[in-house]
């Protein structure tokens, strides 16, 4: 779980939840601003293109298009939920490259 950088906090799951559609938010506990840092982000844009892995799986065994895209809905599913458990944590926001 990500850790405030400021006041070593550790946001609790539905706090970092808010991380996803945002890169940057509010510590709970100090209030001060803190970014997803670069190689959160990464790593996050690495594991979204992990949904592309059920196409080949389907087109590979001839399966259906409503097994693919049920299979790919359950990937992103499980992505978005384990999410914050590899976000980490900047007091300033970094470049990406």
């Amino acid at each position: 779980m990500p850790t405030c950088k400021n006041c070593g906090y550790t946001w609790r799951w539905r706090e970092a939840m808010r991380l996803i559609y945002r890169q940057k938010a509010a510590c709970p506990k100090c209030h001060e601003k803190q970014y997803l840092s670069a190689k959160s982000r990464k790593r996050s844009s690495y594991t979204s293109m992990l949904v592309v892995i059920p196409l080949g799986i389907t087109s590979i065994y001839k399966l259906s298009l409503w097994f693919y895209l049920g299979f790919s809905f359950s990937i992103l599913v499980l992505i978005l939920l384990l999410s914050p458990f590899y976000y980490s944590l900047s007091n300033e926001e970094e470049p990406l490259w």
